[in-house]
């Protein structure tokens, strides 16, 4: 009867709630910040080296690929290194000039096959007629928000102008072509998909006039976390004067940005925290009065012989019990409802616009995630059981802590005086 008390049930359907919640807001907080990252790994390259001589060129550029990649304790940090030209050009549009980032990578035959090209964005709409020419003739790739602004389609074409030899400088020739458009790339990042153009990089390198020459060296990592450590290997592998050189990192460029998802991510954490402290207080509170009811009971049961330890043990499990329970359930229940979570908000949309248009006829949509904040196609969730799972466990651990201290209370009573006193 103890388990089925009506201040049993509360704290289990209030332990079971905050635990839905938690499931339910680390789901969607932990898909958010993976769509984050994925397109900031997308749209970023983590580590850039350039002259440090503005508007200098790279001319040694297989030398220093080579020498960074005999040093072994940088391999493992690596996912890619390669050269690349990024300069800023003018895009001619009826009759004006916009100024959009241009950037040209190297190319393999065998990915052009697939449309999967290593280094670059995922590419989702393209022509393989033009794809197959993208090594060597006026072929472009560009954002598909691009796209969608200038009403483009696959095999238009555009006209850019930029400077020849790939710096701004006064006195500088500015070189024009012809482009067509060969595909769409989607990165996940608004400003990035609005504002870039790529090419290839014997393309870039006929068409500016630098033959055997890029802008920079691109360095992917396998790791965000190894900015700092990779930067600083290097630079040390650099052949020649290595001050020559400047290294600046996605982080030196997006910092701000970086520093608010951790943020968030601290804050998540801390809102999480209160909830279980929350949860683990209802069941305190609920152990404390089923004792007190109880301590009648307790002290016959101490002056026939039970001994303190069964007491604590008992009272202890009752507040575990009440936890796992609440656990298996809240968590299952969360589970299911952060899995079919965009249904459910889609549901309820329709329903608040159906109830909406039946009282006043006409009525603006009414969009409960507006998707135009993050450019996400869809609500990010990602029920990342680890976790879950982590969580779970705390939570379960608190209840026994929460159950533990109104139980050896109990235990310590002194049966004669409690029953005296009852």
């Amino acid at each position: 009867m103890v388990l089925f008390s009506l201040g049993t049930r509360l704290s289990f359907i209030f332990m079971a709630l905050m635990v839905f919640i938690m499931v339910v807001v680390l789901s969607v907080f932990t898909g958010f910040q993976k769509e984050v990252h994925n397109s900031l790994w997308n749209s970023g390259y983590h580590i850039t080296l350039s002259r440090s001589l503005a508007g200098a060129s790279l001319e040694n550029y297989s030398e220093i690929l080579e020498a960074t990649a005999k040093e072994p304790a940088l391999e493992p940090l690596l996912r890619s290194s390669f050269p690349s030209i990024s300069i800023n050009g003018l895009l001619e549009i009826q009759n004006r000039f916009e100024g959009k980032g241009i950037r040209a990578l190297p190319v393999r035959k065998e990915d052009l096959k697939t449309g999967d090209l290593k280094d670059f964005p995922r590419i989702v709409h393209y022509n393989q007629d033009l794809l197959d020419r993208f090594d060597g003739g006026n072929v472009v790739i560009v954002g598909r928000e691009m796209a969608r602004y200038y009403h483009w389609e696959v095999g238009d074409q555009i006209r850019l102008f930029m400077p020849r030899g790939g710096a701004l400088t006064k006195g500088m020739q500015v070189q024009q072509q012809v482009f067509t458009i060969g595909g769409f790339f989607r990165t996940g990042y608004y400003e990035f998909d609005l504002n870039l153009i790529f090419l290839s990089l014997n393309t870039a390198q006929r068409v500016l006039g630098l033959p055997n020459r890029s802008t920079e060296v691109i360095f992917q990592l396998e790791s965000l976390s190894d900015l700092d450590v990779a930067r600083r290997m290097i630079r040390e592998a650099l052949p020649g004067n290595q001050y020559l050189y400047s290294i600046r990192t996605i982080r030196d460029e997006r910092g701000n940005f970086l520093a608010a998802l951790q943020l968030e991510k601290t804050l998540m954490v801390m809102i999480l925290g209160l909830l279980i402290l929350a949860g683990v207080a209802g069941i305190w509170v609920t152990s404390y009065l089923l004792v007190r009811s109880k301590s009648r009971s307790i002290g016959m049961l101490r002056s026939m012989g039970l001994p303190t330890g069964s007491v604590l043990i008992i009272f202890t499990a009752h507040s575990l019990l009440i936890g796992l329970l609440a656990t298996a359930v809240g968590g299952a229940t969360g589970i299911f409802m952060a899995n079919h979570l965009e249904s459910v908000i889609q549901l309820v949309e329709d329903m608040i616009n159906s109830a909406c248009i039946w009282w006043s006829g006409n009525c603006a949509p009414v969009h409960l995630i507006p998707r135009n904040i993050y450019y996400f196609d869809h609500l990010p969730v990602n029920a990342d059981l680890n976790i879950i799972f982590g969580v779970a466990l705390t939570t379960m651990i608190l209840s026994g802590f929460a159950g533990f201290f109104p139980a050896r209370q109990a235990a310590m009573q002194d049966p004669v005086q409690t029953i005296r006193n009852d």
